[in-house]
């Protein structure tokens, strides 16, 4: 479902690739433009705002001159992204980023792991990044399948 927002910039809102000033400019808003809001992720602050609202194309926009209830934070009603990844091995959830932390439920091999950030935490197999799936539970990088069993995982963005 996609939500309808204005653009309340003064001049025009530049849609990027990624939540980041440092992803490609795919598009760009004129002021009053009608964009429409699938989900919100966090990113670099723009303007005191560290919320990126992705749109209904997959790019992705400053919350801060976005006409959402709030421009400085999450919005109800929209959701947070989530970024399915497959889990390669049966792996329990955890209530921080590393081995140290109590476990929590297994998620069984072939079952999605819906990923809302990365952040370190402590080393497992190649990599030390940790996914915060959408419940608040961490489950090791190295376990799931994506582009990387080292390093971050675009464009899921960092708690």
């Amino acid at each position: 479902m996609a939500y309808p927002y204005s653009v309340t910039s003064t001049t025009a809102l530049n849609a990027r690739t990624g939540p980041s000033t440092t992803y490609p400019a795919a598009k760009s808003y004129p002021p009053g433009t009608t964009v429409r809001v699938v989900c919100q992720t966090p990113g670099p602050a723009v303007g005191g705002s560290p919320v990126w609202d992705k749109l209904s194309d997959g790019t992705y926009v400053t919350d801060r001159y976005v006409s959402t209830p709030s421009n400085t934070g999450y919005s109800r009603p929209l959701p947070l992204c989530t970024y399915p990844f497959q889990t390669t091995t049966g792996v329990a959830e955890r209530t921080g980023p590393g081995t140290s932390f109590p476990a929590g439920a297994v998620l069984a091999n072939g079952s999605l792991a819906w990923v809302y950030c990365q952040r370190a935490g402590s080393a497992v197999g190649t990599t030390s990044v940790w996914n915060r799936t959408e419940n608040g539970r961490y489950v090791s990088d190295y376990y799931v399948s994506n582009a990387s069993n080292t390093t971050y995982s675009k464009p899921v963005p960092r708690c």
